[in-house]
């Protein structure tokens, strides 16, 4: 079965020898990869992305930022969308490109045989890219994560436990005397913790208290994510 291609393309491609050899091969590999393609130098209309299956961007067509910022980028997410003939060397380009929901990047040095298996990847509705990038932003996006861990709990560590515990339940609605019962303390010794508790988290009252326990968690659960 065809799956429908656009490929969105400059005008005057054949200004440079060399690129024009490049976008020509690329074009020749889809349709033996089961792709009906349709080229234009205009975005193309809705109803034309209505029964795409694919998006072709030429790396030519404009400049990357541009290129991230071109409507069937932002618009269209069910929309396998990719970009060939882009330079190998702009890895922040490929990083922000995976974080665009772009499928797949391919590269002028790329030979046949590359393109070929990642044209038929793309087809399948697969992402492709280099193992090397790939390899670099999962590297990148969890030495992030770790630092985010890191902070929170490094955060969270300047209580104690019985402080902690004592913080939850206040954002369960507590008040002293309760928290007293549940720990068999006096109330002015959770009047004490609470005192440290403020000190330690720079609030203010227990509202504060309460939007900076509520922080924490969230935030511990958007890094486990």
């Amino acid at each position: 079965m065809s799956h429908q291609a656009f490929v969105l393309t400059r005008n005057n491609h054949v200004e440079s020898t060399q690129n024009k050899g490049v976008y020509e091969r690329f074009l020749s590999i889809l349709p033996s990869c089961g792709f009906s393609v349709t080229t234009g130098a205009i975005h193309p209309p809705r109803s034309v992305l209505a029964n795409t299956h694919t998006f072709f961007i030429d790396a030519d067509y404009c400049n990357p930022q541009a290129m991230l910022n071109l409507p069937v980028v932002n618009d269209y997410p069910h929309l396998n969308k990719v970009i060939f003939n882009a330079p190998e060397s702009n890895v922040e380009f490929h990083f922000n490109a995976l974080q665009k929901g772009i499928n797949g990047i391919f590269h002028a040095e790329d030979n046949l045989e590359l393109i070929v298996r990642g044209v038929q990847q793309v087809q399948a509705g697969n992402k492709w890219f280099s193992r090397e990038i790939m390899s670099r932003y999962i590297d990148a996006n969890l030495a992030t994560k770790t630092k985010a861990t890191s902070t929170i709990q490094a955060t969270a560590s300047v209580l104690t436990k019985r402080e902690m515990a004592i913080t939850r339940k206040i954002a369960e609605g507590a008040q002293n005397q309760e928290i007293a019962d549940s720990f068999h303390i006096s109330v002015n010794t959770v009047k004490t913790h609470v005192y440290s508790i403020f000190r330690k988290t720079d609030c203010r009252n227990r509202v504060e208290l309460i939007k900076w326990f509520d922080s924490q968690f969230d935030q511990v659960q958007s890094v486990n994510y």
